[in-house]
């Protein structure tokens, strides 16, 4: 891209998918969100263009750009790719981190565990959307920032993708309940504490635990899901 309008329309399309504004299989149409932001739709088709390239959305004849659905065999090459990469990175902050960097990841899994007490403490215990939102925002922060410490840029650009891929396909499978989030809490403390300690090998191995738990309950909840639509009620 070599506009700021495509600039500007790729980040905000980029952010509101993380978010979750626009679920696996929804249009996304140029002219609104030109609107939006108040400029033409070429931009934001030049801007729809790079997040199809990236995996994001599809595009359809007829129907223009269409945010992907992906199913089990994809996701589990996903969560792989997160593995090789992040739980080197793990490895590397564990020998690397600055102390200002241990804080930037210990500030971001202490905003996890505020909002997970939050949800504990209320009778449904069920994320509402904009706790879960903020959740999930604390817990990108979190995986980037460990990797940034890491020192690789390659790495972070790479992990960038993937775990942007992770949030808008496998967070709505599983939603956010309060045993969910305590165990992506456990599972970054065990992270940040072998991190801070300058344990490589505790951080590696605590990195690959909590992202192979994650693809776990995901798969978990396709599962849950197929079975239910056939179930008789």
């Amino acid at each position: 891209m070599n506009t700021t309008n495509a600039q500007l329309a790729y980040q905000h399309l980029r952010s509101r998918l993380i978010a979750g504004d626009f679920a696996p299989g929804s249009r996304i149409r140029y002219g609104p969100i030109g609107r939006e932001l108040g400029i033409s739709a070429t931009p934001v088709r030049e801007a729809i263009g790079l997040l199809a390239n990236e995996g994001f959305v599809k595009l359809v004849p007829q129907l223009g750009a269409v945010v992907r659905s992906i199913g089990a065999d994809e996701l589990v090459e996903l969560y792989e790719v997160r593995e090789a990469i992040e739980t080197y990175a793990a490895g590397k902050a564990a020998e690397r981190a600055s102390e200002t960097q241990q804080q930037a990841i210990h500030r971001t899994l202490k905003r996890m565990q505020d909002i997970t007490a939050k949800v504990h403490r209320r009778k449904s215990a069920i994320a509402k959307a904009d706790e879960a939102q903020e959740f999930e925002k604390a817990d990108l922060a979190f995986h980037m920032l460990v990797i940034n410490s890491g020192g690789n840029q390659m790495m972070v650009r790479m992990s960038e993708n993937s775990n942007a891929l992770t949030r808008v396909f496998a967070t709505p499978r599983h939603g956010y309940d309060d045993n969910i989030m305590k165990s992506t809490c456990d599972d970054h403390q065990a992270i940040f504490d072998a991190i801070a300690a300058g344990d490589r090998a505790a951080a590696t191995n605590a990195m690959r635990t909590h992202i192979r738990a994650g693809l776990e309950v995901t798969l978990q909840a396709i599962q849950t899901q197929q079975t239910e639509r056939w179930e008789i009620s």
